[in-house]
């Protein structure tokens, strides 16, 4: 039982604070808490508790000085509300029952001694206009760097005690989190220390396990997920600031009520893995200045392949799918086998990867990130295998598109870019229209908004509407599914999800 001395002494104690509260840390970990300087960064890998400590020190820091304010800032609105879940934690304990003024919400905590913990998402809208006495940003490598420098860490400018906590696991070698590491590795900054943390000093990681990574995973990715270091990425094709301006967090959706989508196929061998990724127009009344493509599914596996050719088929079940899928290799067979069980009712495209056809599907790809003109889930294999993406010149004058070389998969983007390269090069503009009321909208960095959860929509003017005087957002609204005399699919499409979507707003 601790004594009165003892939560005396961890009100400046941050490591005793912890095992106080039954959540006790490493040396090493509370060693990067104590924020000696005003920035701390830290580059740490997976499972390495980077999140528990962030919390446990939201909590201390909210704790041992009346009216704080400790803002938490995540990539995305999931990882807002499920870090501030961890810091409530640390409040369930015995010993700190009765510091709270109100119960929590999941973005606000309030305590009886007048600070506040804010957990948000990684946006100008939640971030500015709050003048903060600690910062702390998880994931701050896929924080966009305009909102870091111009949003977030100007909020502490007021305050000239506060603390500011950047962390992450490492990406690419650009970008605002990777320059304040590399200032604060220096060891002579004034403002900035950097610490970094290794897998191999956590003791709840079995040795043997780390050492099984390091012989299967290629040596770069290993130094990226055990080691926490930075891959370098000098002939990214992809900018980074393009992929985090494009990207955005919403909820996936495998069910798409029989609206249209592009579908890419990749086909895994050996260490590769499977990736399926759906594409399509935006449903966005019009709100958005220009068409927009959104990914409505994206996921990797490494199912069999009978397993994944009935998953493809489940999909197609319920989407109106254009499917393209990837011939080279191992692909022949599963191709093969879908085409036999689509049965023609679904269009299947087989699609042999070529040296030319991969500049065309991710050139076009290339020029809808750079024009903001496509939404990227925050799914984080598909972000870190698009950051992977190299282009090399051949002595014939072309490029050669492919994943850095012992680094980053690249079945993900190559499924993305199929799905994309075969949507209409001129996407039809949305017809503009009153969004219901009470529509949820997310938003990227870059300024294009998306209603939740995500519709799609025909992305070509449908010609046979346009001469009889229906509306072509109108025109498919009924389109027919093939499936639903064999499978019992009920019949459906844009108009049955825009008629669910005004029941729920009302």
């Amino acid at each position: 039982m601790p004594t009165l001395e003892d939560v005396r002494a961890a009100k400046d104690d941050f490591g005793l604070f912890c095992s106080l509260v039954g959540k006790p840390r490493t040396a090493w970990q509370i060693d990067a808490m104590e924020l000696r300087k005003r920035q701390t960064v830290v580059v740490a890998p997976r499972q390495c508790g980077k999140s528990e400590s962030l919390s446990l020190k939201a909590a201390h820091a909210a704790l041992r000085k009346p009216n704080q304010l400790v803002m938490i800032v995540s990539a995305s609105e999931t990882a807002a509300i499920r870090l501030l879940y961890m810091v409530r934690e640390a409040f369930d304990h015995p010993l700190l029952s009765g510091s709270l003024a109100e119960d929590p919400t999941q973005t606000r905590i309030v305590l009886k001694n007048g600070s506040r913990i804010l957990s948000v998402p990684a946006s100008e809208k939640s971030i500015r206009g709050w003048s903060v006495d600690l910062l702390i940003v998880d994931e701050c490598a896929f924080v966009a760097d305009d909102i870091l420098l111009s949003a977030a860490l100007p909020t502490t400018t007021a305050r000239p005690d506060a603390r500011v906590v950047l962390a992450s696991t490492p990406w690419g070698d650009a970008g605002a989190f990777f320059n304040l590491a590399m200032q604060g590795l220096s060891g002579t900054d004034e403002h900035t220390r950097t610490y970094r943390w290794k897998l191999l000093d956590a003791p709840w990681i079995h040795p043997a396990v780390v050492e099984a990574a390091r012989k299967s995973l290629p040596p770069l990715r290993f130094r990226a997920e055990y080691e926490g270091e930075f891959i370098t990425s000098g002939d990214a094709y992809f900018d980074r600031s393009d992929i985090l301006a494009c990207t955005a967090d919403y909820p996936l959706r495998a069910d798409g009520d029989r609206m249209p989508a592009s579908c890419g196929l990749d086909w895994g061998r050996q260490q590769d893995a499977h990736a399926i990724v759906l594409a399509g127009a935006l449903y966005d009344w019009g709100v958005n200045p220009h068409p927009v493509v959104i990914l409505p599914w994206v996921e990797t596996s490494r199912r069999p392949y009978g397993a994944q050719v009935s998953e493809v088929e489940k999909l197609a079940k319920s989407w109106m799918l254009d499917v393209r899928t990837e011939t080279n290799g191992v692909g022949a067979y599963p191709s093969e086998e879908l085409m036999r069980r689509l049965g023609g009712w679904t269009r299947v495209v087989q699609q042999g990867s070529s040296q030319k056809s991969k500049e065309d599907y991710y050139g076009r790809l290339h020029v809808l990130m750079s024009e903001r003109g496509i939404v990227i889930p925050q799914h984080e294999e598909l972000l870190r295998q698009l950051g992977g993406i190299t282009a090399t010149t051949t002595p014939m004058g072309g490029l050669r598109i492919q994943a850095r070389q012992e680094s980053l998969h690249d079945d993900m983007p190559d499924a993305l870019a199929l799905a994309v390269g075969h949507l209409p090069s001129e996407l039809e503009p949305c017809p503009v229209s009153e969004p219901p009321e009470g529509m949820h909208w997310v938003e990227t960095p870059g300024g294009i908004r998306i209603p939740v959860p995500v519709l799609t929509r025909n992305a070509e003017p449908d010609w046979g509407a346009v001469y009889s005087g229906v509306p072509a957002s109108a025109a498919a609204v009924e389109a027919p599914n093939p499936w639903a005399e064999v499978y019992g699919v009920k019949k459906s499409g844009a108009s049955e999800a825009l008629r669910k979507l005004k029941e729920l707003s009302q």
